[in-house]
């Protein structure tokens, strides 16, 4: 047997054995590099008209201090009337104005999050992994809204170049995080598996890996189970096509 027919039989089989793996889910335990993201995005729908609006909860707030400005005995025995009537013209609709009371709002991260939930348009769960000590572990994320890692909240920041990334901090060697992000209209616009990136300090790239997200060759393999199956048979044919080349010379000279 030629050197050349023993080389391709041996690609081809590597090649078939490399593809079964990974349809059989060990593609990301196939050299694992030190830092690697296992995340999987979904669509995150909410009502149309689901929200807190700034403008009424304004309005009310407005209305029920104006109003218990006058049912109060005590307010009313110690204020002037022309004083009571300064607060409610002047007074009330400069402190409980729209802006100053959004602002109010998104000071309470409880409030806060429900303003911001009429803007979700995208979910994104899953794991960090470190096989090595890391400092300033950060994933940059477009789009990125909220942010919780292993079930706390945390603040998202924007880089230098306009990004918004999630800033992890010192990974010890083997430590796993839970990382939950939502995002927003500007991230419908991306290609999430090419933008969403991880590293470290000191030059370090982690490896991401993104599930659920379309667009991608190949994409029909997710939801068509028989498509992997189909690959899955073509490819061990060719694992045995290329094994049996392999073996048959060594067979023919015993």
């Amino acid at each position: 047997m030629r050197f050349w027919q023993i080389l391709f039989s041996l690609g081809l089989t590597l090649a078939a054995g490399l593809g079964l793996a990974v349809l059989a889910g060990q593609g990301p335990v196939l050299a694992p590099p030190a830092l690697q993201a296992e995340l999987v995005v979904q669509d995150f729908l909410v009502p149309s008209d689901f929200g807190l609006n700034p403008t009424r909860v304004a309005g009310f707030m407005a209305d029920e201090l104006a109003q218990r400005l006058e049912n109060d005995v005590a307010i009313r025995m110690t204020l002037k009337s022309d004083v009571i009537k300064k607060v409610k013209d002047i007074v009330l609709p400069r402190l409980m104005n729209v802006v100053a009371v959004q602002a109010m709002m998104h000071e309470i991260p409880e409030l806060s999050a429900i303003l911001d939930i009429g803007n979700f348009r995208r979910t994104i769960r899953g794991t960090l992994r470190s096989s090595a000590d890391a400092q300033d572990v950060a994933l940059t994320v477009p789009g990125a809204l909220l942010a919780e890692v292993d079930g706390e909240k945390v603040r998202i920041t924007t880089t230098s170049t306009g990004l918004k990334a999630l800033e992890l901090g010192a990974m010890a060697a083997g430590q796993v995080r839970q990382v939950t992000l939502w995002l927003g209209e500007s991230a419908m616009e991306e290609d999430l598996g090419r933008t969403i990136r991880l590293g470290a300090a000191g030059g370090l790239r982690g490896r991401v890996l993104l599930w659920g997200d379309r667009g991608w060759f190949g994409a029909d393999m997710e939801p068509l189970r028989w498509s992997r199956w189909l690959i899955g048979a073509l490819l061990s044919g060719v694992l045995i096509f290329g094994l049996a080349s392999l073996l048959l010379p060594f067979l023919r000279r015993s």
